[in-house]
């Protein structure tokens, strides 16, 4: 009798978990990217017909083994990335916790007693028992829960994508920067010896009568303000080197970079690709998908809370007792509860899960739009400091001519020394613009790596 009693039961529960399994995510809205108005091509610079090579290991580009060797000790201890992968495991643990209510529960109880008789003799009993539940995800609450958590999880992966590009972008313009500053420091030394011959000039000069004390002082003005500019270079040196070592999560202080020019890093040339390819491409909007769509989830699960739960419940009980056979007792139950009066508690969940969406939404628009600018911006800086780099390289050049000239009539007494003061400033002016040109112009090569995702790729 039992046992037909527990086969009519698990019929009947048959028809429901079907119900159950089809109707699971019924109450969330249908998934639909929010559009967005891509053109087909770039309109920057050098945008149009460009295909890109997806590479994670993008900086292998600039064909530096220094670089490479730095960006592989950042991505393994990198703080800001050890943050990013301990939010992911901590993601893992909500998304395993909210799938835990589309399972059955199971726990076990015992207990053991024993109980005097006239003082003498004594009985002891002892009881096991199991006892199992399941939730009949009807309406998809907890499915839609688990699916929202699911996302989550996504989203938390894609952000430490994000972080480790964060990261890759900041070593490489750091190590670019530092090169940059060497050679600053460089054209400052080379400069100041430059200066120091054309003193041997006035020096011997001025002994000789031929000139006065004014240009004597004017000289070793110039050589000072160019030995003054020195010991500002080297703390710039200093900090870039200490924040590189940051980054690699090593203590500062004792961290030096062994190259010495950014002549010999190559500047590689970068396609862009097409503008739709940036939604697939970029971590940071694949995470603002991601929450979207968990946020679509979240509206299900909220619209399932205003329906009824059904819980089934199973147990089994085995006593035991002193000079008494063993005992087994078996229950099986459903339980239904159903909201009747919440006080507006539901209401506001699904008003707040709705406005989530909607907020999320449009998060998601403005962080394509916003990669869509840093892109374009990122093509026009790069052919306007390539034009800057260039056009600053024959100011150099010229100056140095004008120096080489100045200095050449100075010793023969065909000019005096402003003419040589003058060329001296615009050579050391025109050759530290252009390291900073073509430090920016290596700066703006890693931001368009970084705009259009650094090569990342979804796993």
């Amino acid at each position: 009798m039992r046992f037909s009693y527990v086969t009519e039961l698990r019929h009947a529960a048959l028809p429901l978990l079907l119900a159950s399994a089809l109707s699971a995510c019924a109450l969330a809205p249908d998934y639909e990217r929010p559009r967005i108005g891509a053109s087909d091509s770039w309109h920057g610079p050098q945008g149009a017909g460009l295909s890109v090579a997806a590479h994670t290991q993008w900086w292998s580009a600039f064909g530096d083994p220094e670089l490479t060797l730095l960006m592989q000790a950042a991505l393994d201890s990198n703080l800001t990335i050890a943050q990013a992968l301990a939010r992911v495991e901590q993601a893992q643990g909500a998304a395993r916790s909210a799938g835990a209510n589309l399972l059955p529960q199971l726990s076990g109880s015992g207990s053991a007693s024993s109980r005097s008789i006239d003082g003498a003799s004594s009985r002891e009993s002892a009881t096991v028992g199991l006892s199992a539940s399941y939730a009949l995800d009807l309406w998809g609450r907890y499915r839609n829960e688990s699916r929202a958590a699911s996302f989550n999880l996504q989203a938390t992966e894609y952000d430490k994508d994000a972080a480790a590009l964060l990261v890759q972008s900041q070593v490489a313009t750091t190590y670019f920067s530092i090169l940059a500053l060497k050679d600053q420091i460089a054209i400052s030394e080379e400069s100041l010896e430059a200066a120091r011959s054309t003193l041997a000039i006035v020096e011997a000069r001025y002994k000789a009568g031929s000139i006065s004390g004014l240009d004597l002082a004017q000289q070793r003005n110039a050589i000072a303000v160019i030995e003054a500019g020195l010991p500002a270079l080297r703390a710039n040196l200093a900090e870039n080197q200490n924040a590189l070592a940051i980054l690699l999560g090593r203590t500062p202080g004792n961290f030096t970079v062994e190259a010495e020019t950014l002549d010999r890093i190559t500047l590689p040339a970068i396609a862009a690709g097409q503008p739709s390819a940036l939604l697939e491409r970029r971590p940071d909007i694949r995470s603002a998908e991601a929450r979207l769509q968990a946020a679509n989830a979240n509206i299900g699960a909220a619209r399932a809370a205003f329906f009824p739960n059904i819980d089934l419940t199973a147990s089994l009980t085995r006593s035991f007792a002193t000079a008494s056979p063993a005992e087994t007792a078996t229950a099986l139950g459903a339980s239904l509860l159903a909201p009747i009066f919440s006080g507006g508690s539901l209401e506001g969940n699904l008003q707040s899960a709705t406005a989530r969406q909607a907020e999320l939404a449009a998060a998601y628009q403005q962080t394509v739009l916003t990669s869509f600018g840093e892109v374009e911006n990122a093509l026009v800086g790069t052919e306007v400091t390539a034009e800057r780099e260039r056009l600053l390289a024959v100011a150099a050049e010229e100056a140095r001519r004008a120096y080489d000239l100045a200095e050449a009539r100075y010793r023969t007494g065909a000019s005096d020394l402003l003419s040589v003061l003058d060329a001296q400033r615009s050579w050391l002016s025109a050759r530290n613009n252009l390291a900073q040109a073509r430090l920016e112009r290596y700066s703006t090569a890693v931001s368009l790596f970084v705009a259009l995702g650094g090569g990342w790729q979804s796993s």
